[in-house]
């Protein structure tokens, strides 16, 4: 276990980082991690579900992505932890969206290799028997992979994501107290269709609000990556714009603390994947030879030479609407992955460190509480 405190310098907050144990062995080999995941608390155990990984080689060695079942289960003992089950999904799924709702881990969306998926269903760890309870709910009004996902009360919303039709800007709702009523439509966001947004809800003097912040959009084999940030009033049923991130951001974590905090640890800025991008697209419009073979490994270069993700860990005052930077990872970064509280906790579990690599790591991560 690995404690470690950051002061950030204008000391606006204090984090302290420990290491819980790893994601355990598979086969008697060390655990590669997952990425995309669904995680979330549920009777006091952490619950991590799916996500992908490439067990049998990189993708520039050829290696093939593998979508998993598996769900772990980490219970904590007094200051001790242990994995204490795995269980299984009905099928192998990931980069769908989480929440946690009435004890239940709250999973939607998501995708193989082959499909993305509309199902919604919650996971209820039973202690008693150390099996999941399952409950299905109404399927989403489409498919979706890499959502973002958010719960205020008793509601559910989505937002975004990729569709068979592309990538959307769709916001819908859910309330879980009465599901056969089904999900409802709400107003689209006002910029661009994106994926692998961060979004949460805060309650705050003015009500109830989710925000938005970055993501990013492929088209043709071309990746946006988005620095703009969105306030949805649940009330007046409207967007508003608000302050952008100092730097664009995709596949990060965005949790409200507090009545007027938004933390957001890590992602991408796309300028390394930018790069790659570039020279696959350069390498699939030239025929065999000497110079595809050249683009080829100049890309398979940048993968492997990856410096990681942005470690950074912003604070949004969601009154004053003031970005500040917090603190600095002292961890790889992981991407595609929830944050998760768990008490007064808050919980990295596993994670893509660098295209392709994921970690087994899982990271608790407490904060000074008055500070926001």
């Amino acid at each position: 276990m690995i404690k470690l405190m950051l002061l950030s310098a204008s000391t606006q907050a204090q984090l302290r980082y420990t290491r819980l144990p790893d994601l355990p062995l598979v086969d008697g080999q060390p655990n590669p991690g997952v990425a995309g995941a669904f995680a979330g608390v549920s009777n006091g155990a952490l619950l991590i579900a799916g996500g992908a990984n490439f067990p049998s080689g990189f993708p520039w060695q050829g290696g093939k992505k593998v979508w998993h079942s598996t769900v772990y289960v980490l219970v904590r003992e007094g200051e001790a932890y242990r994995w204490q089950s795995t269980q299984q999904l009905d099928r192998p799924r990931g980069y769908g969206a989480s929440v946690v709702w009435n004890d239940q881990l709250i999973c939607a969306g998501g995708n193989d290799a082959d499909h993305r998926f509309a199902d919604v269903f919650g996971l209820r760890w039973n202690p008693s028997t150390a099996t999941l309870d399952r409950q299905t709910l109404p399927a989403l009004p489409m498919p979706l992979a890499n959502l973002a996902a958010a719960l205020s009360g008793n509601n559910l919303y989505v937002f975004g994501g990729e569709s068979g039709q592309g990538t959307e800007k769709s916001l819908f709702v859910l309330d879980l107290k009465t599901p056969a009523s089904g999900w409802q439509k709400l107003a689209d966001l006002p910029g661009p269709a994106r994926a692998y947004a961060g979004v949460s809800a805060q309650s705050n003097g003015a009500g109830q609000s989710l925000y938005m912040v970055g993501g990013r959009q492929t088209e043709n084999g071309r990746t946006t990556v988005y620095s703009d940030v969105y306030e949805y009033r649940i009330s007046q049923q409207k967007w508003y714009r608000l302050p952008d991130l100092p730097h664009p951001l995709a596949a990060h974590q965005a949790i409200a603390l507090g009545s007027h905090t938004l933390l957001v640890c890590g992602g991408d800025d796309g300028t390394r994947l930018q790069q790659i991008e570039a020279l696959s697209n350069q390498a699939n419009q030239l025929p065999d030879g000497a110079e595809k073979q050249k683009r080829t490994v100049e890309r398979n270069d940048l993968q492997i030479n990856h410096p990681g993700f942005i470690r950074t860990v912003w604070q949004f005052r969601t009154d004053t609407k003031k970005w500040s930077v917090v603190d600095t990872l002292p961890f790889p970064t992981p991407v595609t992955t929830p944050l998760v509280r768990w008490g007064t906790s808050i919980v990295i579990p596993s994670g893509e460190i660098t295209p392709g690599i994921r970690t087994p790591a899982i990271w608790k991560i407490d904060s000074n509480q008055s500070k926001y």
